[in-house]
């Protein structure tokens, strides 16, 4: 019976630890999201998802707290007054997004990770005056997609 439960546990530790190891990877394969990053340019500020995909499935919509984090009932705060949620489905989602969120915005509070899990990845910003949202833009180049979110300074 020891036996049994060691072998066990040491498979579910292999399991995990494999599991562990793919999402630490960097997002190459075609469907992932490589990065998402948010950026001051002028007169806008930006959050930009690179896609490598050239028709990536997505929808952004208007979102109210409270936000959980993916299926728990873990509740996370965002900053803001205004929320945006981008939501990616059929995406290559075992892999650490790179994510670049240190950029000075006054719209743009914050950025985060609500859910990445089986094919979907879902993120919500949190931005400050409702009115300076601007819409959302998608550039291809090959077989890679930036899809941008866009917010007047």
């Amino acid at each position: 019976m020891k036996n049994k439960l060691l072998i066990l546990s040491s498979v579910c530790v292999v399991v995990l630890g494999f599991s562990t190891n793919l999402l630490a990877q960097k997002c190459t394969d075609d469907g992932a999201i490589r990065r998402v990053t948010k950026a001051r340019t002028g007169n806008f500020e930006t959050v930009t998802f690179e896609v490598n995909s050239a028709a990536p499935d997505y929808t952004i919509e208007t979102s109210h707290p409270p936000f959980t984090l993916g299926e728990s009932d873990k509740t996370i705060h965002i900053r803001g007054k205004y929320f945006k949620s981008v939501h990616f489905k059929s995406v290559f989602w075992t892999c650490k997004i790179a994510e670049s969120f240190s950029a000075h915005t006054t719209q743009v509070m914050e950025v985060r990770n609500t859910e990445q899990f089986e094919g979907y990845v879902s993120y919500a910003m949190g931005y400050r005056t409702k009115s300076k949202y601007v819409g959302v833009s998608k550039t291809t180049t090959g077989n890679k997609t930036k899809v941008v979110v866009k917010f007047k300074r």
